[in-house]
């Protein structure tokens, strides 16, 4: 599934390669070998060559059109990827990767010069990895790619590993496995003379604020950037599904595509996770997404609405069937089951492309950091009339008590140390790193990380600080395993992830939007809400608390409980486990179970993130090692 290759090794190296990328048969693959190196593509991935330069191409480009007349190409000239992307590179050279927009993979060799480049996008669906030792380099679409070659060892960098589980941002290059490395979304990297260059081209940081004269200038520039968005995403002669939740971001991106679709006189088939009992009611939460999908759905005549039990498979064996299609650990272990479901139901509908909208919360329904970003930023410019006024209006649009805004002024404001004192000393105390991982201190000072993740606690704020920009990005970054995720999901199921919101035009423009305008009036999520209307019902729009997914996964987990104790013993059979995981916690937490109608929310950190963590973790090390049987 991709593309892969090999410079200054047997072209025997890509051949299995290609072998481990392929989905089925080998459809559409091409092996050139050119003296020195030697390239290939699978399924949808594409090769060029032409002189003395070879173009590899996987995944999509968005903006062809405007590539085409920018390169004065002829119809039926360049007709693939990587046709595009080897006239891209005569004309523009390394800047070509800044001009393309879409989901990508791209390799380019310079056999003259002696120079490989290897490049990702920045949304991170689509990855990238490569081994290297001297004058040789062998690089695949994913880590399997390279596993086929006996040189390339899978021993755990134990750094790595130490910052996924305290939820701390990890080096750009760096993977699970010594000697591995990938190329991070938004960047290139230039290899020549056995030596690697890491050069990052997309600097989101640096896009200038927008000003308009009106608010509705900046509803108006969001609809359209992801009415742009999502169209890029429908081709002609695809099945579309989408993932619709109760909340904004998937409510908005179904509404466009239907709408657009429906022009075009095709249907859309949308999929909604719900729970068979559902729990009762949670503050500030709505633990049913149903209603609320069946709103949008019923808005929009080609819409066929599918309903998809949240439990429909035991906790470890949908585990199991993820982990088969991941070369990485799996993030959340609960909501394997109710996403696997849902995958499930779109294969039996043969659907090949299914909208998402995962990084709504980042870009186009920012919360305003709930305040205290916008706040923040007026102190910081010397406009305490402003931030008075952006908790007075706070406290109107959420309806939070005086106290709740003063936390949220203090929060923004303050240092870290002195927050978290304060906290303690008044009874409410943060949630520490412990709280949310099960990963052994001892472990974490011995791979040098233990000060960092216990001053960033797994809370992002405490790295960017009350910077809303930084914060977003932040956020982007530190959940870039989504591509490992959507590479498992189309080996799985056959169905290709697409999110319209990791739309770089989307994102750029939603960074570049001043803070105000997500918390209008102290709404959060204000701009959403205005730009959606007349598309998304207004029983959506209106709904200010948040769904909740996975609402009964406690039903689910204490199904699961004889086999979790049973996986968790089996932990102590792996030394690395034993190691970095604090297996005598996790069986503490299992013989404490509540069981499944405990209303208690306080532990759910501890189970939903501690514990599953360190789960899917110790599962990753032991399937590695080949202990999973």
């Amino acid at each position: 599934m991709g593309i892969c290759g090999s410079v200054g090794m047997p072209v025997r190296s890509v051949v299995r390669s290609l072998s481990a990328l392929k989905l089925g048969r080998a459809r559409g693959e091409v092996l050139r070998d050119e003296e020195d190196g030697s390239f290939g593509a699978c399924d949808d991935g594409s090769v060029q060559l032409r002189d003395d330069v070879v173009a590899l191409f996987d995944g999509r480009i968005d903006n062809e059109e405007e590539l085409r007349r920018a390169l004065a190409l002829r119809p039926g000239e360049a007709r693939d990827g990587a046709g595009l992307l080897l006239a891209a590179w005569r004309r523009w050279g390394a800047d070509c990767f800044e001009r393309i927009i879409g989901d990508y993979a791209a390799v380019v060799w310079d056999r003259r010069a002696r120079r490989l480049l290897m490049a990702t996008d920045p949304g991170a669906l689509r990855t990238l990895f490569f081994w290297r030792r001297g004058g040789c380099l062998l690089f695949a679409t994913e880590q399997r790619g390279l596993w086929v070659y006996a040189d390339v060892t899978r021993e755990f960098d134990e750094q790595q590993m130490a910052a996924w589980l305290a939820m701390l941002p990890r080096e750009p290059m760096r993977t699970f496995f010594r000697g591995v490395q990938r190329v991070p979304p938004g960047h290139r990297v230039e290899w020549s003379g056995g030596e690697v260059h890491l050069v990052r081209w997309w600097r989101p940081e640096e896009v200038p604020e927008l000003r308009f004269a009106r608010d509705a200038d900046y509803e108006e520039a969001l609809r359209e950037a992801l009415e742009r968005a999502v169209a890029c995403r429908i081709r002609e002669g695809e099945s579309i599904g989408s993932q619709l939740s109760g909340g904004l971001d998937s409510s908005s991106v179904t509404a466009l595509a239907a709408r657009q679709l429906a022009a075009q006189g095709r249907g859309l088939t949308a999929f909604t996770a719900a729970p068979r009992l559902p729990p009762g009611e949670q503050p500030n939460r709505f633990t049913d997404e149903w209603p609320f999908a069946a709103a949008l759905a019923a808005a929009y005549p080609n819409i066929h609405h599918v309903r998809v039990d949240n439990d429909g498979t035991p906790l470890l064996d949908a585990l199991a069937q993820r982990e088969a299609g991941n070369d990485w650990p799996v993030l959340n272990a609960s909501n394997t089951v109710w996403i696997n479901g849902i995958d499930r139901a779109a294969r039996e509908r043969r659907i090949g492309v299914m909208l998402t909208a995962s990084m709504g919360n980042f870009t186009m329904s920012y919360n305003g950091g709930n305040g205290g970003d916008m706040v923040a930023g007026q102190v910081r410019r010397g406009d305490l009339p402003g931030a008075l006024r952006t908790l007075s209006e706070l406290r109107r649009g959420t309806g939070r008590s005086w106290l709740g805004i003063a936390g949220i002024a203090a929060d923004a404001v303050l240092p870290v140390r002195l927050r978290r004192r304060l906290r303690a000393l008044a009874g409410k105390p943060e949630r520490g790193l412990y709280d949310y991982s099960a990963v052994r201190p001892d472990f974490l000072g011995r791979a040098g990380v233990a000060e960092r993740a216990e001053h960033v606690a797994c809370n992002l704020r405490n790295v960017a600080g009350y910077d809303s920009r930084a914060l977003r990005l932040a956020g982007l970054d530190r959940t870039d395993h989504r591509g490992q995720w959507a590479m498992g999901t189309r080996r799985l199921f056959g169905i290709e992830l697409r999110d319209p919101t990791l739309d770089r035009r989307l994102v750029e423009l939603c960074l570049s939007i001043p803070d105000s305008q997500y918390l209008k009036d102290g709404v959060p999520r204000s701009l959403i809400r205005r730009a959606m209307r007349g598309i998304v019902p207004d029983t959506v729009l209106r709904e200010v608390r948040r769904g909740r997914q996975a609402a009964d996964w406690r039903r689910g987990f204490d199904a699961a409980i004889p086999a979790l104790r049973e996986e968790v013993a089996r932990l102590r059979n792996s030394p690395f486990a034993r190691e970095c995981l604090d297996i005598e916690r996790m069986e503490r937490l299992i013989d404490a179970w509540p069981g499944p109608e405990s209303t208690a929310g306080g532990d759910e950190l501890a189970y939903l993130c501690a514990f599953s963590r360190g789960l899917t973790a110790g599962r990753f090390i032991r399937r590695v090692e080949g202990g999973n049987g």
